[in-house]
């Protein structure tokens, strides 16, 4: 039996696997990342469940979205053994650690931001139940304190065993500032190509800035990309360089110089800004009706997610809809006529499941009864994705998780600040509001 263990948690869906971020179904290469700089020190790392937790001495929890504090709170809430003072001593962290605050009972430290220069003494440490202190990491016993995301001082240089293949790290971050974009705001941006940015993911296919398409790509296979917003005036705003000629050009260009007979993309695009309009919305459709093709046919899949104040960045100050409910779109053509087509993913969030990062990210000490709700609550589980929200606006107040802020509050997740000086997002948020046309809340 090890002394230190990542907890996995089951999936919430056992058939497709995919409504859960759990450690079967992801690649979870920051986990691994951190098992390979654990074993280097000589720490070797195992697995265990929520309910084997009290055999080891440290375990360890990776949130890979706020998706997973949902996860991690159904999986031990209930637990005695989760509860203080605990035989183990549980850490948390990840890029789904955004707002400790719906986990502060269940774990002892939360770390922010990159952990591989950090984690080997605050295991060291909680092995032997020392404190540690250090800018990132939060002891919870002490409650929230105020907290440094960290960054990494380098690419990593060793080759990480992940599926479905290895994972080297080639780049942190993005050198765009896109307003709405955590993780831009949350990593510095590194890399070691000199190419565009191409993403992190371990995946087949490749990540490129949508600018860039034609350049960073081979031709041949299929291709991420993102434009994220469904008219230019919302693009502009938000710091998005896309204008609806780009579009119309450089899916003309895909056509004529493909490799293939089809030239995929998958599309992730944002929905529901604030002060986004039915005519915004059609915007992208007659854009896509003026493109030409003439060689390969230019297919589009697009996946479009609700726009979300993400925390650390300039948009936290902004509003959230839970409308249109964009899931409702799953599959739906926007074109479909000679070599090309566009259509909607199948995997488009509703608004329960954006309600649900929603809540994490904007999380008080009020929150609690709110969330455990939203995960125990077998009445909720039973009804639809629709109904839900429904049903719990019902008992809920959720407008403190939809409302617009005053760029001179305190936002929740206000005891955490990255390399961005809190000052210069505050400016960039004021911009923001008034590329948008909107006037400041009364604060």
């Amino acid at each position: 039996m090890k002394d230190v263990a990542f907890l996995v948690w089951p999936t919430a869906d056992k058939q497709t696997r995919r409504a859960s971020q759990s450690w079967d179904w992801n690649s979870n290469t920051g986990a691994k990342l951190l098992i390979d700089v654990l074993g280097r020190s000589g720490i070797e790392v195992g697995t265990c469940s929520a309910e084997t937790a009290h055999l080891h001495k440290v375990v360890l929890l990776s949130l890979a979205s706020t998706f997973d504090v949902h996860n991690v709170i159904r999986a031990v809430g209930r637990l005695r053994t989760w509860r203080r003072p605990r035989d183990f001593v549980a850490i948390a962290g990840g890029f789904g650690m955004q707002n400790v605050i719906p986990l502060r009972d269940l774990i002892d430290y939360a770390a922010f931001g990159r952990a591989e220069g950090l984690i080997v003494p605050l295991v060291r440490a909680a092995l032997d139940r020392a404190d540690f202190d250090h800018p990132s990491v939060i002891p919870l016993e002490g409650g929230v304190r105020q907290v440094t995301v960290a960054q990494a001082p380098e690419l990593y240089p060793h080759e990480v065993p992940t599926q479905p293949k290895p994972f080297r790290e080639r780049e942190v971050g993005c050198p765009r500032r896109c307003l709405f974009c955590h993780y831009t705001f949350a990593r510095q941006h590194r890399r070691a190509h000199e190419a565009a940015f191409t993403g992190a993911m371990p995946w087949d296919d490749r990540e490129v800035l949508f600018d860039r398409l034609l350049v960073d790509t081979n031709l041949v296979q299929r291709t991420r990309t993102a434009i994220d917003g469904y008219s230019e005036r919302l693009r502009l705003a938000f710091g998005k360089p896309i204008t609806d000629d780009l579009i119309r050009e450089t899916l003309d260009r895909a056509s004529a110089e493909w490799k293939h007979r089809i030239a995929w993309f998958q599309v992730y695009m944002i929905g529901s800004f604030p002060t986004e309009t039915d005519e915004d919305r059609d915007s992208f459709r007659r854009v896509l009706e003026t493109v030409r093709p003439t060689t390969a046919a230019v297919y589009l899949r697009i996946h479009t997610t609700p726009f979300r104040p993400s925390p650390w960045t300039p948009a936290e100050y902004l509003p959230a809809s839970l409308e249109p409910d964009w899931s409702k779109r799953r599959l739906d053509v926007i074109v479909e006529r000679s070599r090309l087509a566009a259509k909607y993913s199948l995997f488009l969030e509703s608004p329960w499941s954006h309600l649900q990062s929603l809540v994490v990210e904007r999380a008080t000490a009020d929150s609690d009864e709110l969330i455990r709700t939203m995960v125990f609550s077998s009445k909720l589980r039973s009804r639809s994705t629709a109904a839900r929200v429904t049903a719990l606006a019902k008992h809920f107040d959720l407008e403190p998780y939809l409302r617009e802020y005053h760029t001179t509050e305190r936002l929740p997740t206000g005891y955490v600040t990255t390399h961005v000086p809190r000052a210069r997002i505050v400016d960039l948020a004021k911009k923001l509001k008034r590329s948008l046309g909107m006037e400041e809340a009364a604060s």
